[in-house]
């Protein structure tokens, strides 16, 4: 038998090449076809939460789940409380914005199949650590309405979402008010409601945690600077050294809330203060391990005060508020870390 020149050689060689290349084009489409039909959730177009409106007006308990935890809020005749805080009541205005944003997203965009890139667009799985917010909505019978994971915002009107357990991102557009606070559930309640006009505290009693007590007043509010008036025998050590001490309980937003029954810690501070007007604030706090958590009470010296000392007290009455770190150093700062005794 004759042996091939190289010329038939090199023709032999590609058209096994090119047989080769075929198969792996064929492979390779299986595999891609393969991929694409397995955990996918619905077509990458119409509504994320089908039938929504349908059957929104069930809906009875909502799970929001993050790495930090989980919160329960659930409807009880006709209105929306934080179940696992003592029915502590939800903002209806927050549950509008989910209503919302069920009813109103659509799928964008088919995303990444990486679990290792879900983080990027926020939709890690928070039971495991990832920074996604999960949103279980269900009704009386404990049937599923709705359960995704919300991550990042895109743009104005959009987000990314995706199926718990499944292998797809997704953008998708829609209504997102609220929904880069979805896992807060401080705003879901509202904790953002002490609010009063810094420039109208008239005066102030501070009692640290440790060492003397002390007060402090402005004779009226065009007076920039308060003056120390107990304990004798200190001097502040800047004119204006006590004004944020005297002002911090103007505005705080609180981090969490508890029935005040609920409290086991020991009273360890307080702040008080009075306004021109002659409404009243007095806050004692309660130490629980690192914590610090502060029950109030307001009251009306002056008869144009007690409107707001009614709507202050619906809000507190009964009630216990996690403050942070730095809102509990501010209100109760120490006497020598503001004035200096005197010589």
């Amino acid at each position: 038998m004759s042996r091939p020149t190289p010329y038939k050689r090199r023709g032999v060689q590609a058209l096994i090449s090119i047989a080769a290349a075929l198969g792996l084009l064929v492979l390779g489409s299986a595999v891609v076809w393969r991929d694409a039909r397995i955990g996918l959730a619905p077509e990458v177009s119409g509504p994320v939460v089908p039938g929504w409106s349908g059957q929104a007006s069930s809906a009875s308990r909502i799970r929001i789940e993050t790495a930090e935890g989980e919160f329960v809020m659930a409807e009880r005749e006709g209105r929306w409380v934080m179940a696992n805080r003592g029915d502590y009541p939800v903002r209806a205005e927050r549950i509008a914005e989910l209503d919302t944003l069920l009813q109103g997203l659509e799928f964008a965009e088919a995303m990444t199949r990486d679990p290792d890139k879900f983080d990027r667009l926020g939709l890690g799985a928070p039971e495991t650590g990832g920074d996604g917010v999960r949103v279980t909505v269900s009704n009386d019978a404990g049937e599923t309405l709705a359960d995704l994971i919300v991550g990042r915002l895109r743009g104005e009107r959009g987000l990314y979402v995706r199926r718990p357990g499944g292998v797809r991102a997704y953008a998708a557009s829609g209504p997102v008010a609220g929904a880069d606070s979805l896992g807060d559930a401080g705003r879901w309640m509202g904790l953002d409601f002490w609010s009063h006009d810094a420039s109208a505290i008239a005066r102030a009693e501070i009692q640290p945690e440790f060492g003397p007590s002390w007060r402090v007043m402005r004779a009226g509010e065009a007076q920039r600077y308060y003056e120390l008036r107990e304990p004798s025998g200190w001097r502040l050590v800047t004119a204006g050294a006590a004004n944020g001490v005297a002002t911090a309980g103007a505005q705080l937003r609180f981090r969490d809330v508890k029935p005040d029954q609920e409290l086991v810690g020991a009273y360890v501070a307080r702040h008080a203060a009075v306004t021109f007007s002659g409404l009243a604030y007095e806050m004692l706090f309660f130490a629980e391990g690192d914590e610090r958590w502060v029950s109030i009470e307001l009251a009306a010296l002056a008869d144009d005060a007690a409107p707001r000392a009614e709507h202050f007290n619906a809000r507190v009455e009964g009630w216990a508020f996690l403050v942070s770190e730095d809102a509990y150093e501010r209100l109760t700062r120490a006497l020598d870390q503001v004035a200096e005794p005197v010589r």
